[in-house]
């Protein structure tokens, strides 16, 4: 290991022990407390206030004391507030520099310990407070008497409190010693922000339901992340697909048939403006949090997380006739058999949320069934399975094709199906199977009655 040149330890530590002279936040501890000195002295100028009082016999000693008992509960009130305690945290993360984590307004009351705690930080820092400022107004004006005795100036102390100092000899010592004096200042706030920061995370630190209720919230972020990936995969995807589809179309067409390829190039104007309103959805959620709500939470089956979307429409079940054209149109064979009655409104006999959940689910099996097996017939079927509602989308699969993941279809659009049916409390099953005209390809999601709840 390199030997450190003895002349760049010493500049090390000439700049560690000049640190508290130089650096800002010796200023900013400064500031911090001197604001505490503040408060301390109002205490203090109502506790001597209380002493002179009982002092007096002039006065009803009984009316004193149930004084003293109010003021006393108004004035030990604030340090167990919960608001006071957020404001401490929100000044030690400006002042001391420290990352507390802040309380969330809208959660529940703090409890006894943590109050107790943040008491203990309110006490603390009105103590190391009045030290410090009384340090700073016994220093200062000392320092310039000192000052003053060195060029031969009046001797007469500057303030009642602070001693003669006519007895010291010499002007060289003295203005070492006023030196000295203000020096001691930002050694002493430098010492006072150690020990503030060593404190800080046990007393103001959040106690073990806050940090549960920190990790659920964001357990919830990323559960709404992860919603808002499967959506843009969903209708991105779902845009693309058919977007390819009819520019294959119009480009078979564009010289035997320029009615149809028009036909084509303006579902393609369609496709793209609606996949642009969904992509503006999404990114104006993982812009503001606040716009994403999260689920409703109760005993049942897990509830379906609702989102305000006011830059694009909600889409259900209600829509599924619309992409099923638009497959036709791109020149898909799709056959839909509605088991549902699409033409009359759902709710409330299939929830608000699985109505949505379900309709995605429809749109990305068929999307994947356009993708890996183009040219063949597709069917969906929406129907009832008992109380509850089946959504079965099946297609041949070109060329005898068999396979576990049917041309790779077993990735994050699988994955996202999976996980917004159990959103809403149903099961999903997806794979090949045998059928009276050959082998398919079946995605079969069943939703239980009464769940995923109703909201827009």
């Amino acid at each position: 290991m390199a030997r450190v040149p003895d002349g760049g330890r010493r500049r090390r530590a000439l700049r560690a022990l000049t640190a508290p002279l130089r650096r800002a936040s010796t200023l900013l501890v400064g500031v911090y407390l001197v604001l505490g000195g503040v408060v301390a002295g109002a205490y203090g100028v109502l506790v001597v206030g209380f002493v002179q009082m009982f002092a007096d016999p002039s006065l009803v000693r009984p009316a004193v004391v149930v004084l003293a008992v109010i003021a006393a509960a108004v004035v030990l009130t604030p340090p167990f507030l919960d608001a006071v305690r957020t404001l401490e945290i929100l000044a030690v993360r400006t002042f001391l520099g420290l990352d507390l984590p802040v309380p969330d307004g809208g959660g529940s009351p703090s409890s006894a310990a943590t109050r107790w705690r943040a008491a203990a930080w309110y006490g603390l820092h009105l103590t190391l407070g009045a030290v410090g400022t009384v340090a700073l107004l016994f220093a200062v004006p000392l320092a310039i008497q000192l000052l003053l005795v060195a060029v031969g100036a009046d001797r007469t102390p500057v303030l009642p409190v602070v001693p003669d100092v006519g007895g010291i000899g010499g002007s060289g010592l003295s203005v070492l010693a006023a030196v000295l004096l203000l020096a001691a200042l930002p050694y002493g706030a430098w010492a006072a922000r150690v020990v503030l920061r060593q404190a800080a995370w046990p007393l103001l630190g959040p106690d073990q339901s806050e940090r549960i209720a920190e990790l659920e919230a964001a357990a919830r972020r990323v559960a709404e992340r992860g919603r808002l990936a499967r959506e843009l995969h969903d209708s991105v995807g779902h845009a693309l697909t058919i977007t390819t589809l009819q520019a294959a179309a119009a480009a078979r067409s564009l010289g035997s048939d320029p009615e149809v390829a028009r036909r084509s190039l303006a579902a393609i104007e369609e496709t793209g403006r609606a996949a642009m309103a969904d992509l503006d959805h999404v990114l104006g959620l993982l812009r503001d949090p606040d716009a994403a709500v999260p689920a409703a939470r109760g005993d049942a089956a897990p509830r379906a997380a609702t989102m305000r979307a006011p830059t694009a429409p909600v889409r259900t079940l209600a829509h599924v006739p619309q992409i099923v054209e638009d497959a036709r149109a791109a020149g898909a064979d799709v056959v839909l058999h509605d088991g549902l009655g699409l033409d009359r409104p759902l709710d409330p006999v299939v929830p608000g949320a699985t109505s949505r959940e379900a309709y995605r689910v429809v749109q990305e099996a068929l999307t994947n069934a356009l993708r890996h097996a183009p040219g063949e017939r597709v069917t969906v079927r929406l129907g009832r399975d008992g109380a509850g509602l089946e959504v079965d989308v099946t297609n041949t699969l070109p060329g005898g094709e068999r396979s576990g993941t049917a041309g790779g279809r077993a990735g994050r659009g699988l994955t996202g199906m999976g996980e917004r049916v159990r959103l809403v409390g149903g099961e999903l099953e997806a794979g090949p199977a045998d059928g009276p005209v050959g082998e398919r390809w079946v995605v079969r999601a069943r939703f239980a009655a009464g769940t995923g709840g109703s909201g827009a």
